[in-house]
């Protein structure tokens, strides 16, 4: 009788991974997973299909060569290619899109003419003859061929789901067969629906603590429109609240019952800032609870030894942000779409988890001008074939609805949570706008803000922000920009509040970051002209508690300033139109309808082609082109606080890496600099390595402003695009 084949090699209790229990384990699993969008039975056969090329007797020597080589210390074999034996029978029995799916799922899904290549060369197989027929071999060739929808975008999209859920079921039944204790703590059965109690609970403490007041009633009544509304059907939704009406709590009110009223599995919420997301996600875990809310994004992922330092909690959390297998995810923009557009295992394996859940994508005019027609296709995928229920959460709704020529939107239109959102812009109206026709020198932004005990004014650059603080020279003044740590950042807003609070002089000068989900009230705010968008945002710094009968905001034009490139600077100049018309409201959300769409007609919303890429079903290429950010970051840890980053530093170098919490340290003492100034810098003795990928600065860290202002601004470019204007 023959050795049964292996699927892997034997784990630490000795006991074998035998094929066709591996195959038919992640098939069921697969399945499982697929058949929340309807493609179960497509996801069963790839299930099967995967691993075939594992009954080559040349693997089945490679996998047990490897297990001897490990257990005695020997010279581990060559490895020998398994994955596209399942894409070519797939191809032959004229289930064509699963053999992309099949090909992919270690390596990453490929580009449709390598794949036809691969295909070609590994097309004769005579050992697949001879395989044993509990492997599902002929069940995959007895199946129906399966057809692309006609939609070419749809087909595309499609097989990454179904790519996806392969890879998830995969790991998974991998992971249970090496490490059984680590499977059992995966996943969660709480539901939204379990989590409605504790938040309703706590919605009515925050309610019976705040005093009547306009702004408080207008909150309460958002809330209300939002539970109201989330009984409506699934589809995209508008969530249009003024800067400070409480949409993070609405929010989540209507994803909630949203969640509950159609059965659906989680709900996510994605931000464009790194700078806040750990604010919202806070918020979240002292309702719900922390094993409850996944908070998931770029900057605590990398670099981390998994086994090191980790409670039974922290370990769920990294299990759960591998596939987002939580109730709520709490994660970037930036992660989101990037994960969406990948092509890579690691990243697509969470997809097909985002089917049946609600999507609120917070602050969505800040989506990236350059990508926004792939981007608003993809999400309407997901509303129109998985089950997702969208929320465009702002307070200047982007026009992503209605007939424009240069932006193919949301129809039907998309639902209004708060009927008749103008109502409370006028009801909010805290504040008067003062347009200056004039251009200001720093010297007259700096002579406006001395006039004011209490003031903030925000630039459109780290340089020029550094510039105007140097010429305040007022002792006193704070500064915020991304020149600093976030641990820095966050002790000046700290001590921003404190003095707001008590009434003692508070000038602050601020980059971007400032503007959007920072809590802080100030009676004036200065604002370089920008987008419409980002001046309206600054303005939610200005008496946003209501205290006063009206805040001031003065906008003004910079004689020598500068501003992020792109898309951004075709925004500041569509501002310049609008505001000189002298009839702009900007307490009606119709000011921002006309805004953006002259930004659609002036800007390239497709400059890296990947609509076109994404017909012809080239994957790997549409990954490496997708980047929200146009130029890739490193983290530079500084010398700040005490105490500093010098002992973690030390412990990190002689590991060579970094468990999760010393991670999560470093990133709060750490700056972004783009890839190409870091090698610059090490050059210069400015920085060192630490690990790959992590830097030290070894230069001086002003413990005012950060470190050098020469440094490029990487949020320059998180909006660059190819513009017209």
């Amino acid at each position: 009788m023959s050795q049964p084949l292996l699927a892997h090699s034997p784990n630490d209790k000795g006991t074998e991974h035998y094929l066709a229990d591996h195959l038919h384990a992640v098939a069921e699993l697969a399945e499982g997973f697929a058949s929340r969008f309807g493609a179960g039975e497509l996801a069963r056969l790839a299930g099967i299909a995967h691993d075939i090329g594992k009954a080559n007797p040349d693997f089945q020597r490679y996998l047990l060569d490897s297990w001897r080589a490990e257990k005695e210390g020997g010279r581990k074999p060559r490895s020998v290619p398994h994955s596209i034996y399942g894409a070519v029978i797939l191809a032959q029995s004229m289930n064509k899109i699963l053999s992309i799916v099949a090909a992919g799922h270690h390596g990453g899904l490929a580009d449709i003419s390598d794949l036809k290549a691969r295909l070609s060369v590994s097309s004769e197989a005579v050992w697949l003859q001879e395989a044993p027929p509990r492997l599902g071999i002929e069940a995959i060739c007895q199946a129906s061929s399966t057809k692309c929808p006609e939609d070419a975008l749809s087909c595309e999209f499609l097989i990454r789901m179904l790519f996806s859920a392969l890879v998830d079921a995969d790991w998974l039944d991998t992971e249970r067969h090496f490490d059984s204790d680590k499977a059992a703590k995966r996943g969660s059965d709480v539901t939204p629906g379990d989590l409605w109690t504790p938040f309703e609970a706590d919605q009515k403490r925050l309610l019976e603590q705040i005093a009547e007041s306009p702004v408080n009633n207008a909150r309460r009544e958002i809330y209300e429109a939002c539970l109201s509304a989330a009984n409506g059907p699934q589809g995209v939704y508008r969530l249009t609240v003024p800067t400070g009406g409480g949409k993070t709590r609405s929010g989540m009110g209507f994803a909630l019952r949203h969640a509950m009223k159609h059965g659906l599995d989680r709900i996510i919420f994605a931000i464009p800032y790194t700078s806040i997301i750990d604010q919202t996600a806070d918020v979240y875990k002292g309702i719900f609870g922390s094993e409850n809310v996944l908070e998931h994004h770029s900057a605590i992922e990398p670099l981390i030894d998994p086994d090191e330092g980790q409670t039974e909690t922290e370990l769920r959390r990294q299990l759960a942000s591998e596939n987002w297998d939580a109730p709520i995810v709490v994660t970037t923009t930036v992660q989101l779409f990037e994960s969406l557009f990948s092509n890579k295992p690691s990243r697509c394996r969470k997809l097909h988890n985002i089917a049946r859940s609600v999507l609120v994508l917070d602050e969505v005019q800040t989506l990236p001008v350059h990508l926004l027609r792939p981007i608003l296709n993809v999400l309407r995928e997901l509303v129109d074939h998985y089950g997702v229920t969208l929320v465009l959460s702002t307070a200047t709704q982007p026009a992503f609805s209605g007939e424009s020529p240069y932006l193919t939107g949301f129809e039907p239109e998309p639902t209004e949570i708060v009927p008749d959102p103008g109502k409370y812009f006028q009801a909010l109206k805290r504040v008067e706008y003062e347009i200056e026709d004039e251009q200001w020198d720093w010297e007259r932004v700096a002579e406006e803000m001395l006039k004011h005990p209490q003031a903030l004014c925000v630039v459109n650059s780290r340089k020029d922000a550094v510039d105007l603080f140097r010429l305040l020279d007022d002792p006193s003044a704070l500064h915020l920009s991304t020149l600093m740590c976030p641990a820095h950042r966050r002790d000046t807003l700290d001590e921003i509040r404190r003095r707001l609070r008590d009434g003692e002089p508070c000038r602050v000068v601020s980059t971007q970051v400032v503007e959007a989900g920072v809590d802080l009230d100030f009676p004036v705010v200065l604002r370089a002209i920008g987008p419409l968008d980002r001046i309206v945002q600054a303005a939610g710094r200005c008496n946003r508690e209501g205290m006063l009968e009206q805040g001031r905001v003065i906008v003004f034009r910079p004689a020598d300033g500068r501003e992020p490139r792109g898309s951004y600077a075709t925004a500041t100049g569509n501002t310049a139109i609008i505001l000189s018309g002298g009839d702009c409201d900007l307490y009606s959300p119709e000011v921002f309808d006309r805004y953006f769409r002259l930004l659609w007609q002036d800007c390239e919303l497709d400059a890296q082609g990947i609509m076109g890429l994404r017909k012809r079903h080239n994957y790997q290429t549409v990954a490496e082109r997708f980047r929200m950010i146009s130029e890739d970051t490193v983290p530079v840890v500084v010398p700040y606080g005490d105490p500093g980053p010098e002992a973690i530093l030390r412990t990190v170098r002689f590991k060579g890496s970094a468990n999760r919490e010393e991670w999560r340290k470093l990133q709060n003492l750490s700056v972004s600099v783009f890839r190409y100034s870091a090698s610059k810098y090490e050059e210069e003795g400015l920085i060192k390595p630490v690990l790959d990928g992590l830097y030290e600065w070894t230069g001086i860290y002003n413990h005012r402003t950060g470190i050098s202002a020469e440094c490029p601004d990487p949020a320059d470019l998180v909006i660059s695009g190819s513009c017209t204007g």
